[in-house]
């Protein structure tokens, strides 16, 4: 099936709905094996995963049209199981959303852009010595998605279906890279460090708006 729905109006959907989209695109599931499933394949490396929002998101889809229930599944004295479906409504949707992330970047807010901007508060010395820190624990997350990456690959899965992984660590080995670096640079005492505004940023502010992109 084609897409050609990039320029329809944006919906914003979480990624734990998109990923409950993405699997029953695949068969009809039960909200455990879709949770069984996310874990088996590392979703929860890249989502929020609990069963009440698992439960709650289903319900919300459900609602919207997206998904519908098409039997109720029953095992010995386990609680009764209601296996949902993608509605051709839902892979509209998925297509949509997917091919919108794809081509188009969005304005985020990451934890630690922020602790970037404040750093200058903290000891030079001390501030370096936390970039160094973090560049370790990097490195053993790194570690750890690449152990994950091999054996996902070993299994037998696509490289293609498993591409968010070989980003997140292509990310965060570029993200360890330049901490080791400003590290460095703070270390050497090539990289300025005061506090506050300097003189004319309070101009450049004003000219330029608060909400500068």
């Amino acid at each position: 099936m084609g897409y050609s729905q990039v320029n329809e109006v944006s919906i914003e959907i979480s990624p734990l709905a998109l990923s409950v989209l993405e699997l029953l695109n695949e068969r009809p599931m039960h909200p455990y094996e879709l949770a069984a499933t996310m874990r088996a394949r590392h979703h929860d490396e890249f989502i929020r995963l609990n069963f009440g929002s698992l439960y709650h998101t289903v319900d919300s889809l459900e609602r919207d049209g997206w998904i519908v229930p098409v039997e109720k599944e029953k095992e010995g004295r386990r609680p009764e199981r209601t296996i949902y479906r993608l509605t051709d409504a839902g892979r509209n949707v998925l297509l949509q959303v997917v091919g919108q992330i794809v081509s188009q970047p969005r304005r985020e807010y990451p934890h630690f852009a922020a602790g970037l901007m404040f750093m200058h508060h903290l000891p030079a010395e001390e501030a370096a010595r936390l970039l160094e820190q973090r560049a370790q624990a990097l490195r053993a997350i790194n570690t750890k998605l690449s152990q994950i990456l091999d054996e996902l690959l070993s299994s037998g899965h696509a490289r293609l279906h498993v591409i968010e992984l070989e980003h997140k660590i292509a990310m965060h080995e570029a993200e360890r890279t330049w901490v080791l670096k400003i590290a460095k640079e703070i270390t050497d005492g090539k990289l300025e460090w005061t506090a506050g505004m300097r003189s004319g940023d309070e101009g450049l502010r004003r000219r330029h708006g608060s909400g500068t992109h």
